[in-house]
């Protein structure tokens, strides 16, 4: 069976092709003939190809979104938000995992996928590593949970994040204190976030008098539990300690340990998160909140801003965190 095409399109709805075309870039057209066109579209089953509407220079209404493998609840929710706003502003996301070497080369050597979006978003990317590959992402551009001075962005005051960490802490009397934490290897996804939470951290003790040494930071991975030995050295070796885990996942790691070695949060340690997963509620964990849904919105307001009026200034969002205090600090 023959596919529909745009000429059978104009031909139903009694407009010109240069009218179909219009209604499908977002162009301005009277109601009336949007509706005919429409109702066209609807009966005939037509699907516009990428590729013709670019070659019209029109838009696809697609958006790339980039990210790395998914590790925490964070980039589901970020990423959940972001589709929500692009879909109701009638843009579609194609998600692109960028997390390896391999994949930066694929991406460099066929840009199909670029040349059919209208712009692309990078999630928790190192930008300044990846312009450095020589790749054309285009000029409609968005980092989310990145900061820069050349791209439209999203990010949070990780800083803050961690004086909030701190201060937590010492209002529950900790005199020692200690970091769970990650050290990442892949340059695609080195970001500063995590070092930005460590000095608001470590700025802070200083401020109040305590010195935070490089010996107190316990590193883990977010794919396994890799430091249980050390956490329960902490908890078995020194008197009420303060931990901070820069990220939810690393503070479930602490409470698991603690279960085994039979010290109790809030009585025999302080323990403060970063994220405030779905899950931290139940355990009761102290975290600082990062506002997932409203970052991932505000993302998809920007790329759309962006794509639909090119011309215009660079916009940096900062969101704040929040302190959301339970029984464990």
């Amino acid at each position: 069976m023959r596919k529909p095409t745009i000429r059978d399109v104009a031909r139903l709805s009694g407009v010109g092709i240069g009218t179909v075309s219009r209604v499908l870039n977002g162009g301005s057209v009277k109601p009336s003939t949007k509706e005919k066109v429409t109702k066209a579209i609807a009966k005939l089953g037509y699907r516009p190809s990428s590729v013709a509407r670019r070659l019209a220079g029109g838009r696809t209404r697609r958006v790339l979104f980039f990210m790395p493998e998914v590790r925490t609840e964070f980039h589901w929710r970020v990423m959940k938000a972001f589709d929500d706003a692009l879909d109701s502003m009638n843009y579609e996301m194609v998600i692109y995992p960028l997390f390896s070497g391999r994949r930066l080369e694929r991406l460099h050597n066929d840009t199909t996928l670029l040349r059919d979006s209208d712009g692309a978003v990078f999630c928790t990317m190192n930008m300044e590593f990846l312009l450095k590959r020589k790749i054309d992402f285009g000029k409609n551009i968005v980092l989310l949970e990145s900061q820069s001075e050349d791209y439209d962005c999203v990010y949070l005051d990780n800083f803050l994040g961690g004086k909030y960490a701190a201060q937590l802490l010492l209002d529950n009397g900790a005199k020692e204190f200690f970091t769970v934490t990650f050290e990442e290897s892949n340059n695609i996804l080195a970001t500063e976030n995590f070092e930005k939470r460590l000095l608001g951290f470590s700025k802070t003790l200083e401020t109040s008098g305590y010195r935070f040494g490089k010996d107190h930071a316990v590193y883990t991975s977010f794919f396994f539990d890799t430091a249980h030995e050390k956490i329960a050295d902490i908890l078995l070796n020194y008197e009420k300690p303060g931990i901070f885990a820069l990220a939810d996942n690393f503070a479930l790691e602490v409470l698991q340990t603690a279960s085994a070695v039979k010290k109790i949060p809030g009585k025999d340690f302080f323990l403060v998160g970063y994220d405030n997963q779905s899950w931290t509620e139940r355990a009761g964990l102290t975290t600082i909140q990062q506002p997932m849904e409203e970052m991932g919105r505000k993302a998809a307001e920007l790329i759309i801003n962006r794509i639909e009026e090119p011309v215009g200034y660079i916009q940096p969002v900062k969101f704040l965190p929040f302190v959301v205090r339970r029984k464990t600090a």
